[in-house]
């Protein structure tokens, strides 16, 4: 393969990374500067996606943001799983008794992303859309999914990474990092407090395939208050009662 064809589709997928991060909607000029390469170049991806309906343009405000091919082709993904319809009950179920955001993330390789996510108690949004990828190090999906990830790959993966401080409890620390997987895959549940940002609160478990390996976690999340201790309790005992359904139902 020609490289400058292969550096232009390597910049394409930068470039729908950038744009499937928060705020999801991007002018030319703020995707030149968060991919650093040059605005022709990106005029050159952008009119290629758009025709392919991969990116959209609001013609008022000038911004490009995901389009529906993208969307389809995330559909084809999660319905390659065939338990959508069930899963998605059982997340409203625990929202309904938690009073509490739900969601499942799966890890694909190296990456944890979100799949489903149920948003219906909370002043503020918690959740992620489905498609936000998750760190490593912070937050109930990114550390359940990674503590039971192959650990000679976690070593590769922690090797020389630095992490940000982003709130009180964000681990920086990989050595840190790995004593709370070890913790996670001890006492079977993840806990995440202040991790991600200011009175968060996540409560997660791993879910089991048949081959004994764990690919997803489904989690609660609300906001941190003067009851949180026993809402984290509550939540584990809830998930709990849901894990060996949710075992048998994802693959």
């Amino acid at each position: 393969m020609d490289k400058s064809y292969s550096s232009t589709i390597d910049n394409a997928m930068q470039l729908l990374k950038v744009l499937s991060d928060s705020p999801y909607q991007y002018k030319i000029s703020e995707l030149e500067k968060a991919l650093g390469i040059s605005r022709t170049s990106i005029n050159r991806i952008l009119l290629t996606l758009e025709r392919n309906k991969m990116v959209i343009r609001n013609p008022s405000t000038k911004k490009y943001k995901i389009g529906p091919l993208a969307y389809h082709l995330g559909n084809v993904y999660l319905d390659n799983g065939n338990y959508e319809s069930r899963v998605l009950d059982i997340l409203e179920e625990l929202s309904d008794q938690l009073k509490a955001s739900t969601g499942l993330a799966k890890r694909d390789g190296d990456d944890v992303i979100s799949i489903f996510s149920v948003e219906n108690y909370k002043p503020i949004k918690i959740n992620y859309v489905p498609g936000t990828f998750f760190p490593m190090n912070r937050g109930s999906y990114g550390k359940c999914l990674m503590a039971y990830h192959d650990p000679n790959r976690i070593k590769k993966l922690l090797k020389g990474k630095t992490f940000e401080k982003i709130c009180e409890n964000t681990i920086t620390d990989p050595k840190e990092l790995l004593l709370e997987y070890a913790r996670i895959r001890q006492q079977g549940y993840v806990i995440s407090v202040d991790e991600v940002f200011p009175l968060a609160v996540g409560v997660g478990i791993p879910i089991f395939s048949n081959d004994g390996t764990v690919r997803h976690c489904v989690a609660a999340s609300f906001i941190k208050d003067a009851h949180y201790l026993e809402k984290i309790e509550q939540a584990k005992k809830t998930l709990f009662q849901y894990r060996d359904e949710l075992n048998h139902l994802i693959p």
